[in-house]
């Protein structure tokens, strides 16, 4: 039962996840909603449970030539990876995985965050 919700959960964040071509109204929500925000020079947290999902947003991304920053359980160089997004001087999407960086980090140059899939405990999404 857990198993399917999770394919669901994955299906709502983007086909592709679980092997379908189609695309996805809901990132192509997350780009019109970051599209001003990223003009106007503000940068950006962008959190989601599943590293897939982060990966394919940082793909697109870099085809549009966004300056984008990722922090998965992945990532060996955490603390080098979030002062590169603190210290860059440019509009940029910080895209982290809620596991990785739900509790720890000060990230304090972020203007806004988008919690791209729901958690389903809040006090996760309270922390991030």
């Amino acid at each position: 039962m857990l198993a399917a919700l999770t394919r669901l959960r994955q299906i709502c964040c983007h086909p592709s996840l679980v092997g379908n071509d189609s695309d996805s109204g809901k990132t192509q929500t997350l780009f019109e909603l970051l599209e001003p925000l990223l003009a106007e020079g503000q940068k950006v947290l962008v959190f989601s449970q599943f590293v897939q999902m982060l990966k394919l947003l940082e793909a697109e991304f870099q085809k549009l030539q966004i300056a984008t920053h990722i922090l998965t359980g992945e990532t060996k160089e955490r603390q080098e990876v979030v002062q590169a997004f603190q210290n860059d001087p440019n509009p940029a999407v910080f895209l982290l995985s809620l596991r990785a960086a739900g509790t720890g980090l000060n990230l304090t140059t972020a203007s806004y965050v988008v919690l791209y899939d729901p958690w389903w405990n809040p006090a996760v999404e309270a922390q991030a």
